[in-house]
């Protein structure tokens, strides 16, 4: 029944579809590199692999590298940001392919990144039956806000 109303919504919007590339009734789906269904999102099993298996790098653009893809799914991880900041702090400096001085700050930072995507890490839809919880800060400098809900 949702198959004939997808395709009817289709047609009438003059939309045309392949066969061949569709899925229909699936319980999960790949989109963009994350693994999206069941009102649930997490990174794909693919793109946690090449986090997992990223070496460490050895100059700018190889920690540029990582950050962006680090970076593509900071919303997966509280903090990311703080966490990354001595790579970011490694790429301070004109030259790009240049040697980065890798310190025991870098590799925690590394270490705890890559750690943070092998636990897979999950985004659930929000609840509308429950309560939700706006959390906000500012100074003179930045504003951030946190929307949130019980799970109780």
């Amino acid at each position: 029944m949702h198959i004939d109303l997808v395709l009817g919504r289709l047609k009438v919007a003059g939309l045309k579809v392949k066969p061949s590339k569709c899925r229909f009734a699936q319980e999960e789906v790949l989109f963009l590199g994350h693994t999206v269904g069941s009102g649930s999102r997490s990174p794909s099993d693919m793109k946690i692999k090449a986090i997992k298996d990223f070496p460490p790098p050895t100059t700018k653009t190889q920690v540029r590298s990582f950050l962006g893809i680090v970076g593509y799914y900071a919303h997966y991880i509280p903090n990311d940001s703080e966490i990354a900041s001595p790579l970011t702090d490694a790429l301070k400096g004109k030259i790009k392919r240049e040697s980065i001085t890798w310190d025991e700050r870098c590799e925690k930072a590394f270490a705890e990144l890559k750690g943070k995507f092998v636990s897979k890490p999950i985004l659930f839809a929000p609840d509308f039956s429950k309560d939700f919880i706006l959390q906000t800060d500012a100074s003179d400098i930045g504003a951030g806000a946190v929307l949130s809900s019980t799970t109780v």
